[in-house]
């Protein structure tokens, strides 16, 4: 049997969606329906960065933002920093499509 030497494992780098810069106002309602205005500070096909206006939802708790086209995704709240919070976004219900206003990194249509 031969051992693998770990000292030659190079791990391979995760990468994460293109990040675009924002600062939009966006509304952010909760698990318990609680609704509040929030400003997205980046966004990508995978998640958003948000600030929170009063206080930052939960860690784990599952949102829905409303988009300023009037589009809506949902996902769940992965990290949470004082008011600063991240929200992991469900592909599932990304909008068709993208938002103008918050282009969630939508890939483009494969015309082959």
């Amino acid at each position: 049997m031969t051992l693998v030497d770990k000292a030659l494992f190079k791990s391979t780098p995760a990468f994460r969606s293109r990040r675009k810069r924002v600062l939009a106002r966006v509304q952010l309602h909760d698990g318990a329906g609680t609704t509040q205005d929030v400003m997205v500070r980046d966004i990508s096909a995978a998640g958003m960065s948000a600030v929170a206006r009063t206080e930052a939802p939960a860690p784990n708790e599952i949102v829905t933002v409303r988009l300023p086209d009037g589009s809506r995704v949902w996902g769940v709240v992965r990290w949470v920093d004082g008011r600063a919070f991240g929200v992991e976004l469900d592909p599932a219900s990304r909008p068709e499509p993208a938002a103008p206003h918050l282009d969630v990194g939508q890939p483009p249509e494969d015309s082959s």
